[in-house]
C-alpha cells in the first residue's frame, strides 16, 4: 500500500505527517498557555466571588441582630410595647415606651372646659394660688375684673403660674373640640387650662391649691389621672420641624488690659427672663443731689402714657435748684405728691404743686446710689425711675418730651424691659474690670442666668505689620433651666453699654417643635411624650417631613426580629457548608460558639439543630410557654447579658467584619486545583471518534 489509512488521511488534507506533527505539537503548545492564563483567571473570579458572597450574608445576618431587641417590661411580656421606626427617622428620632404602669404623664392638672368669650362667672377680686414641685413652693396673685371673661380668667392664672421662675411647671390655656382629644382622661370641650411639666424635668410631683380665695376651685381644676395601661398599637406620623436651642449671649473679646473706652460713671441696661409680660422703666442718669443743675430756670413740660391712657406733666425749675431737687419735682408730677424744695434765698422752702390724681399703672421712685467720680473714688449719686405698676406689665409706658427738653436732660429716653442693673465704671479700669463687673452684675440681679468670663485667643495689633495674637476677655451669659417660650432679652440703656461691648443675642434660643399626626407639639429641651407619656420620643435632627412610628406589642415584634435572625444565619451556615473547601474552617465553629455557650437555655426555648450543618429551628409554642413561664431566663439566654446568644452573635459578626471578610477566603493557589480541567474541541471530537486517527 502507498500509505497507511492516516497517511491517506492527512494527504487528503494537502499535509504531510511531519507538517502536521508540527502544527499539532503549535497548536497544543498555544492551547496549554490558553489554558493556564484562563485557570488563573477563574481562581481570582472565584475568590471574588467568594468574598461578596460571604460578605453579603455577614451583612444580613449583622442587620438582622441589630433589629433585634428585647422588651423592657419583662413580667408581663405579653402586655409590653416596642416602638418601630421608619428608616428614615434613624438619627432623627429617638423612641421608647413606659413599662406598664410606670408611665409619668405630663399632663398634672385641667380645668373644666367654657366659652373663651363667656362670663367667667368667678367673683371679682384678689386670688392668690400655691403652686409647688417637689420641694419648692411658690405663690402667685392672680387679680380678676369684674367682667373678665372665661378666657381672660384663665389667661391670668396661667401667665400667673409660667412667671414663677423656679418652677418649671407650664400653664397654658388650649381648646380641646372632641372629648379626649388632648388626654384619654379629659371629656372636657371648650376653652381650658392643662398644666403640664417636660418629660425630661426631674421633678414631676405638682400641687396647686388655693392660697387665698376659691379661684382654681371655680375653674373648676382637675388633676389628671394615674397612667396604668400600657402603650397602644398605633402608628403615627411623625416629623421633626425644628431642634431646641439654649439662650447664649457673648460679648466681644477684648484686651484684658487695655484701658476701657466707656465713660467713668453708671452704664444701665435690662434683662428679663420668664415668659410673661416684663415691666417698662425708664431710669435717670446718676446725678449728684447736692450739685447746681445746669437747667435753665423756666417751665419744662413732657408727656406719660400707659396703654390708652396719657397725662401731660409741667415742672417749673427756679433758679438755684440742684439736680436732686429737679428729680423730685419730676417724681412728684408723676405721683401726684407736692414736694418741697429749697427758696431761692436758701433760707427757706416752698412748695411745688402735683395733679390731684395719678396716673393708674405708673409710678415714679428715686434712690441713691454709689456712682464711680471722674476724679477718683464714689459719690452718692440719684437715680430717678418712672416704671410701670404691679398688674400693669402688659401695658407699653412711654414717655414723651415737650418743651425744654427735660427728659434729655435727665437721661429719661430709653424705655428698658425687665430687671434693671448697671455696671459701675470707675477711673482707670481696664477691660477686664468692665467685663468682670458685667458678669458679676448679671449673677446679682437673678439666678436664672449663667453669667462667666473667658479668656479667648483674638488677634493682637500693638505691633503693625506682624500677625500675632494674644489672651482676650470675654463675657458669657446663658439662661439656665429654659422653659417652654422663654428667652433672655438684654436691653440697652441710654450710654449703650450693650452695643459697645457686643453683646447681642449670639444664640437667641428657641422652642423645638415636632409634627404628631398633624398636630404640632412644642418643648423647650426636644423631649415629648405620647398617650399619656406611655411613648417617650427624642427629637435629634429635623427630618423635612413625616415619616411613621410604630407601637406594636412587643412579643408580636419579638416572633418576627428573632425569626429574622434565626433566618439569616441559617442562610450564612449553609453559604459556608456549600463552599467549606474555599472558606476558613474555624468560621463555622467561631459563628456556632454562641449557640453552643447558651444551648441549656436555647434547648428549653424550643432551640433544636437540624441536618449536618447544625441549622436552628423554633419550635414556637414550645418557645412562647418558655418566655411566659420565666421571662427572665429566657432573656437572659436570647439577649440581656454580654454572653447571651444575640450579643455573642453580634461579637463574632463584628469581629469577622472587622477583621477583613476577604482574609476568611483561602488564597486563589488552592483553588487552581478545584477548577475543572479545560477540553479543546479537539479532545470533545476525539472522545467520540471509532478509531484513534492519530495513533
Amino acid at each position: 500500500m502507498a500509505g497507511s489509512i492516516s497517511d491517506i488521511f492527512f494527504a487528503s488534507l494537502g499535509l504531510t505527517r511531519t507538517e502536521t506533527g508540527l502544527r499539532t505539537a503549535a497548536t497544543a503548545a498555544s492551547r496549554s498557555l490558553a489554558m493556564s492564563l484562563s485557570d488563573r483567571s477563574s481562581g481570582r473570579e472565584a475568590v471574588d466571588t467568594l468574598t461578596a458572597g460571604l460578605s453579603d450574608r455577614l451583612s444580613r445576618f449583622s442587620r438582622a441582630l441589630a433589629r433585634f431587641s428585647w422588651p423592657s417590661d419583662a413580667s408581663p411580656l405579653f402586655r409590653a410595647r416596642l416602638v418601630v421606626r421608619d428608616n428614615g427617622l434613624d438619627g432623627a428620632v429617638a423612641a421608647s415606651t413606659a413599662d406598664s404602669g410606670t408611665a409619668v404623664n405630663p399632663f398634672k392638672y385641667f380645668t373644666t372646659g367654657k366659652s373663651a368669650i363667656a362670663a367667667s362667672g368667678v367673683d371679682a377680686g384678689d386670688y392668690a394660688i400655691t403652686v409647688s414641685q417637689g420641694a419648692v413652693s411658690r405663690t402667685a396673685d392672680v387679680a380678676v375684673g369684674e367682667h373678665d371673661t372665661w378666657g381672660a380668667v384663665l389667661g391670668k392664672v396661667a401667665s400667673a403660674i409660667n412667671g414663677i421662675d423656679n418652677l418649671s411647671v407650664r400653664a397654658g390655656v388650649t381648646r380641646q373640640q372632641k372629648s379626649f382629644t388632648l388626654d384619654p382622661s379629659l371629656a372636657a370641650t371648650g376653652t381650658l387650662m392643662a398644666v403640664s411639666v417636660n418629660p425630661l424635668r426631674r421633678d414631676q410631683d405638682v400641687t396647686l391649691e388655693d392660697a387665698s380665695g376659691d379661684l382654681l376651685d371655680q375653674l373648676g381644676l382637675r388633676a389628671a389621672s394615674t397612667v396604668v395601661s400600657p402603650a397602644d398599637v398605633a402608628v403615627d406620623m411623625v416629623g421633626v420641624n425644628k431642634l431646641a436651642q439654649p439662650t447664649f449671649i457673648n460679648s466681644k473679646a477684648y484686651d484684658p488690659g487695655a484701658a476701657t473706652t466707656l465713660a467713668v460713671g453708671l452704664h444701665t441696661f435690662s434683662l428679663a427672663t420668664g415668659t410673661g409680660d416684663q415691666p417698662t422703666s425708664y431710669v435717670s442718669t446718676a446725678f449728684d443731689p447736692d450739685a447746681a443743675t445746669t437747667l435753665a430756670p423756666g417751665t419744662y413740660t413732657f408727656g406719660v402714657s400707659i396703654g390708652d391712657q396719657s397725662r401731660q406733666f409741667s415742672v417749673t425749675v427756679k433758679s438755684g435748684w440742684t439736680w436732686g431737687e429737679v428729680l423730685s419735682a419730676v417724681s412728684g408730677q408723676v405721683n401726684a405728691e407736692p414736694v418741697m424744695v429749697w427758696a431761692a434765698d436758701g433760707q427757706s422752702t416752698e412748695l411745688v404743686s402735683a395733679p390731684s390724681f395719678t396716673l393708674p399703672g405708673v409710678t415714679a421712685s428715686s434712690e441713691t446710689v454709689p456712682v464711680p467720680a471722674a476724679a477718683g473714688g464714689t459719690f452718692s449719686g440719684r437715680v430717678l425711675t418712672i416704671a410701670t405698676d404691679s398688674g400693669y406689665e402688659g401695658e407699653a409706658l412711654t414717655l414723651t418730651d415737650g418743651s425744654g427738653g427735660i427728659l434729655s436732660a435727665l437721661g429719661l429716653t430709653t424705655p428698658l424691659r425687665g430687671q434693671v442693673v448697671s455696671v459701675p465704671v470707675a477711673s482707670g479700669d481696664t477691660w477686664r474690670d468692665v467685663v468682670r463687673r458685667m458678669a458679676s452684675v448679671v449673677r446679682l440681679a437673678t439666678t436664672r442666668v449663667s453669667a462667666q468670663t473667658r479668656e479667648q485667643t483674638v488677634p493682637a495689633t500693638n505691633v503693625p505689620g506682624k500677625a500675632l495674637s494674644m489672651k482676650g476677655v470675654a463675657a458669657d451669659l446663658v439662661l439656665l433651666n429654659r422653659k417652654l417660650g422663654e428667652t433672655l432679652a438684654l436691653t440697652d440703656g441710654a450710654s449703650k453699654v450693650l452695643e459697645t461691648l457686643g453683646m447681642g443675642a449670639s444664640l437667641p434660643g428657641q422652642d423645638g417643635e415636632i409634627t404628631v399626626n398633624g398636630q404640632t407639639m412644642a418643648s423647650e429641651n426636644n423631649a415629648y411624650a405620647l398617650q399619656q407619656g406611655r411613648v417617650r420620643l427624642d427629637a435629634l435632627d429635623e427630618t423635612g417631613n413625616d415619616l411613621p412610628l410604630v407601637v406594636t406589642r412587643s412579643m408580636e415584634r419579638l416572633e418576627s426580629r428573632l425569626g429574622d435572625v434565626v433566618d439569616a444565619y441559617n442562610d450564612l451556615r449553609k453559604y459556608l457548608a456549600a463552599n467549606s473547601g474555599f472558606l476558613d474552617a474555624a468560621l463555622a465553629p467561631g459563628l456556632g460558639r454562641p449557640v453552643a455557650d447558651n444551648w441549656s437555655g436555647l434547648s428549653s426555648l424550643g432551640f433544636s439543630k437540624t441536618g449536618k450543618n447544625d441549622l436552628l429551628w423554633i419550635a414556637s409554642d414550645t418557645f412562647w410557654h418558655g418566655v411566659y413561664t420565666d421571662a427572665d431566663r429566657a432573656g437572659a439566654t436570647l439577649a440581656t447579658s454580654p454572653n447571651s446568644l444575640v450579643p455573642g452573635w453580634k461579637a463574632a459578626v463584628a469581629s469577622i467584619m472587622a477583621s477583613g471578610v476577604s482574609g476568611y477566603v483561602l488564597p486563589e493557589t488552592e483553588h487552581l486545583t478545584r477548577v475543572a480541567a479545560r477540553r479543546t474541541a479537539a479532545d470533545l471530537e476525539r472522545t467520540n471518534w471509532l478509531v484513534d486517527l492519530r495513533g
